[in-house]
């Protein structure tokens, strides 16, 4: 069985005897691995919170002004249930973002223990 620390190396392995057979391209400059950079922290945070700008509700039919104005009445008829609905998600948002940072967390002193 395959430890999880293993994995990563083995498949590299045999990626390369794939490319070395020929079953493979090469890897590109700028590999995915190499190319992927976490957002920011700060950013994420301003994405978990839910907020809806009633000025961006309009219409791009042609004389689309009364489809505007029904949207917007539709948004202040319904006004309770959006706020609701955007407070269950904001929330849901800054739990998740709460628990993959304690995972984060946990990860980093596991291989600080793990490198000791």
């Amino acid at each position: 069985m395959t430890r999880p620390e293993d994995a990563l190396e083995l498949a590299r392995e045999a990626a390369a005897r794939k490319r070395s057979k020929g079953d493979y391209p090469p890897p590109h400059a700028g590999a995915l691995e190499e190319s992927i950079a976490p957002p920011d922290p700060e950013l994420i945070a301003d994405w978990a919170v839910v907020a809806v700008d009633p000025d961006l509700v309009y219409s791009t039919r042609r004389a689309g002004a009364p489809m505007t104005g029904l949207k917007r009445l539709l948004m202040r008829l319904l006004r309770q249930y959006h706020v609701e609905l955007e407070a269950q998600q904001t929330r849901f948002n800054i739990a998740l973002l709460s628990r993959v940072r304690d995972l984060e967390r946990r990860v980093s002193a596991l291989e600080r223990a793990d490198e000791e």
